[in-house]
């Protein structure tokens, strides 16, 4: 899980970082603040649930098929 998460990460954070850098450039419009500052938000805010919240959550449900065999067997 942690392999994986790290391979994805990269691609992600680079997709979210182009999308919030293309929202910037219409800041600066009136008409358009709005759209743009809740564009650059909701991409943060989804990134850091695909990149943190979501793995975490994840293996907290899988924990005890994840650990090794050694700890779940009695002494």
């Amino acid at each position: 899980m942690i392999r994986s998460s790290a391979v994805r990460a990269k691609p992600i954070i680079l997709t979210a970082l182009a999308a919030m850098l293309g929202a910037l450039f219409i800041l600066d419009d009136p008409i358009f603040r709005g759209l743009a500052i809740s564009l650059i938000f909701g991409i943060l805010v989804s990134t850091l649930l695909t990149l943190i919240f979501i793995p975490v959550l994840y293996y907290a449900a899988f924990r005890r098929r994840l650990e090794p065999a050694e700890h779940s067997a009695p002494d």
